[in-house]
């Protein structure tokens, strides 16, 4: 399940696009950027989604001028059962929005995860977040989010649960530069709310994620580098050793490559 607290057009470190060429050798209205990382481990909402292995995961993106995208998340996933990748597209529009002397730019859209060999698991989330720009500080970046579901686990969790059921995921993310180096910083909370008690092993209807990171940015082959901390409030009595490790605060690290 894609990392939803990171906004895939100013998260994903796709910081060069490929603008395609109209005839006439001006730039075209849409352009393609992407990148693939290698991380120590695939962490959704503070959840393992690869048993605490690594992952090999992609980013893509295709935007217009006019504000409409598509993108593609692709991942390798580990549950215990059939399906072993998961390839999520992404459709949105991002409009700018003047709020007196603050001018952010508004994201919409609709994101399907898709776990290919098992399409019991896959269902529909919307999303609306709020992304400011150079807020306390030059590049620096502050984004909350609310996302929402009527189908969360998609035909597994509701034939499990006797019905569908609804989630709310709300997100807050703020990441800055340190000083005038290539290092930077980044913290994000979130909290999950469902229309029934699904979450840990003494069941709740609620819990909260969050990660702090660090990241290094090697400008010359276009590659940064992130060391985070990440975890979850989830009950874990009963769990096994496997499992308290899945949710629990641990560190990730991630290498991304941006073309």
């Amino acid at each position: 399940m894609k990392n939803l607290h990171n906004l895939f057009i100013c998260l994903t470190t796709l910081s060069s696009s490929y603008a395609l060429a109209s005839d006439n050798g001006k730039p075209a209205d849409l352009s393609f950027s992407g990148n693939v990382s290698l991380a120590s481990e695939y962490r959704w909402r503070g959840q393992t989604q690869t048993k605490n292995d690594p992952a090999l995961q992609g980013n893509f993106l295709l935007s217009h001028a006019s504000g409409v995208y598509f993108s593609i998340f692709a991942s390798n996933v580990d549950f215990g059962d059939e399906a072993h990748l998961e390839l999520d597209p992404q459709i949105g529009y991002t409009a700018p929005v003047t709020l007196g002397s603050i001018h952010p730019t508004a994201d919409i859209g609709m994101l399907r995860y898709n776990y290919v060999g098992n399409s019991d698991l896959n269902y529909n989330e919307y999303y609306f977040k709020m992304i400011f720009n150079a807020l306390l500080y030059q590049s620096d970046s502050l984004i909350p989010s609310i996302s929402y579901t009527n189908n969360y686990g998609g035909k597994v969790t509701s034939e499990s649960m006797g019905k569908d059921i609804s989630n709310w995921y709300f997100n807050v993310l703020y990441a800055t530069p340190i000083s005038q180096s290539d290092f930077g910083a980044n913290a994000s909370l979130g909290y999950s709310k469902a229309s029934e008690e699904i979450y840990g092993s003494e069941a709740e209807d609620h819990f909260f994620d969050w990660k702090i990171g660090a990241t290094y940015a090697y400008k010359p082959m276009g590659i940064n580098a992130e060391l985070a901390a990440i975890g979850s409030n989830l009950n874990t009595k009963g769990f096994t050793d496997t499992n308290k490790k899945g949710v629990r605060t641990a560190g990730v690290f991630t290498l991304t490559k941006s073309f």
